[in-house]
């Protein structure tokens, strides 16, 4: 699902466009609250239902995941925050910091991925900022917004909720629905998906081994 988030495929589109070349570095947060897991401090239902999104959207953005790298710290049982090391196939790396101990009621997502003098960002869902590389504008008298260098910048329009599907289950499932029909889409398949949980028992892994890169290659 979140592929289809609208700023997360807006970046994904950035990020794939020839103007922006080779993904450098990907950084992600994703957090949530210990409340979910009150009572499941093994964190299983963490692991599956929350972690694996970001299990996948490293490999969408940048290429397959080459190792695993897990720092963790529990502050309490339930709560704890993981910082999830990458390598990837293209020789990028990256780093996602997960975990249970940010309230809901705060924003606790956003994403970056880094080219040559280029970055997009997403903030929350909802918010995309494509950065460049612009001019110095204090010493120019007759500086004003470039096309092409300077910062594009966009967010939804919430008065239009209907129009502005920003979390991506209508888009999902519209591609489903495409998809048995039997159109072209580029909806994940079940490859996706187990590639998404090798990842997730890489990391699994490395939560076990703190410090020790795990590779992906015999999985």
């Amino acid at each position: 699902m979140k592929r289809y988030s609208t700023a997360n495929r807006m970046a994904y589109n950035v990020v794939k466009s020839p103007e922006f070349g080779n993904v450098s570095a990907f950084f992600g947060e994703y957090m949530t609250a210990p409340t979910y897991f009150t009572g499941n401090v093994d964190y299983t239902g963490f692991y599956l239902h929350h972690c694996v999104h970001y299990m996948d959207l490293v490999r969408y953005y940048v290429a397959p995941v080459t190792c695993v790298t897990v720092f963790r710290n529990e502050i309490t049982p339930g709560k704890q925050v993981l910082h999830v090391h990458f390598g990837f196939e293209n020789g990028a790396i990256g780093t996602v910091v997960m975990g249970t101990l940010q309230s809901r009621g705060t924003p606790v997502e956003r994403i970056q991925i880094m080219g040559d003098q280029r970055r997009v960002e997403v903030d929350g869902v909802i918010e995309v900022n494509y950065f460049r590389n612009p001019p110095f504008k204090a010493d120019d008298p007759a500086a004003s917004l470039i096309d092409g260098v300077d910062t594009l910048s966009w967010k939804p329009n919430f008065t239009a909720a209907a129009n502005e599907d920003f979390k991506g289950y209508n888009a999902l499932f519209a591609a489903y629905f495409e998809a048995l029909d039997g159109k072209a889409t580029d909806l994940p398949t079940i490859d996706d998906g187990v590639l998404a949980m090798q990842v997730l028992e890489a990391m699994l892994e490395g939560i076990a081994n703190p410090g020790k890169t795990i590779a992906l290659s015999n999985r």
